[in-house]
């Protein structure tokens, strides 16, 4: 048992912490960004998303530390019916439809690191942390309050000077891909896959060399997909409990 999972939460608890673990990851994030402005004025916005994402990074290994909660956050290495992630892997390489367009290799660097860092900090904290503490108010609780707070979580993006018209439409996305991500992780019970499949659906949106009207497609088709198969999955998931 860890205290993160704690069987014996009642799900009112569980939402309390579930929700304060989401409010510290925006305190978090706004803390960073403000700190990086202050420090280093003349940083691009890739430079300041790389350092508030590695913050993060290190701020949920700690969590996950002095909780003892890696098993709860999924971090195993058994992977449950593996054939329920061919479509997220599909949705994840559909860019590579129109090709790629490689940025200068700085630039690429920041790129592979910073999103092999938000795969990591979403899915260990989002479909980890956060969906385990919410195990004890049920399953379809647990995956919509985590997608909701997941979604709330990028709001603080204006503060790298997204638009807010474009930081509320990636509210709504991130919530539909959240919720076919935590099905998902719910079925196979690890965040690995989830971790890879996440950074590579990410930086193929960056480099993909597809029309912008072909890449607004990719994105808001998949996260529509992510939502569909997200329900359809939890549906069974469902229909399993009642049998078993």
């Amino acid at each position: 048992m860890t205290l993160l999972s704690a069987p014996s939460r009642s799900a009112a608890s569980a939402r309390r912490v579930a929700i304060a673990l989401g409010a510290a990851d925006i305190v978090l994030t706004v803390a960073g960004a403000l700190a990086a402005a202050a420090l280093f004025p003349g940083a691009s916005s890739w430079a300041t998303r790389l350092a508030v994402v590695l913050l993060l990074a290190a701020a949920v290994t700690a969590l996950l530390a002095a909780t003892n909660g890696w098993r709860t956050a999924g971090f195993t290495a058994a992977v449950r019916e593996p054939r329920l992630l061919w479509l997220p892997a599909v949705i994840a390489l559909v860019p590579l439809a129109g090709g790629v367009h490689l940025p200068g290799a700085g630039l690429l660097a920041v790129l592979v690191v910073g999103y092999a860092a938000t795969g990591f900090v979403e899915e260990a904290l989002f479909r980890g942390a956060i969906l385990g503490t919410l195990r004890p108010a049920g399953a379809w609780p647990a995956v919509l309050i985590s997608s909701a707070l997941f979604a709330v979580a990028h709001l603080p993006n204006m503060l790298f000077g997204q638009a807010p018209a474009i930081t509320v439409a990636q509210a709504v996305g991130t919530f539909c891909f959240g919720v076919g991500y935590a099905a998902l992780r719910l079925r196979t019970g690890s965040v690995w896959p989830l971790m890879v499949l996440h950074f590579l659906t990410d930086l193929l949106l960056r480099v993909d060399a597809l029309p912008a009207w072909a890449h607004w497609t990719a994105m808001v088709g998949g996260d529509t997909v992510l939502l569909i198969y997200g329900l359809l999955l939890m549906r069974g998931t469902a229909r399993a409990a009642a049998d078993a």
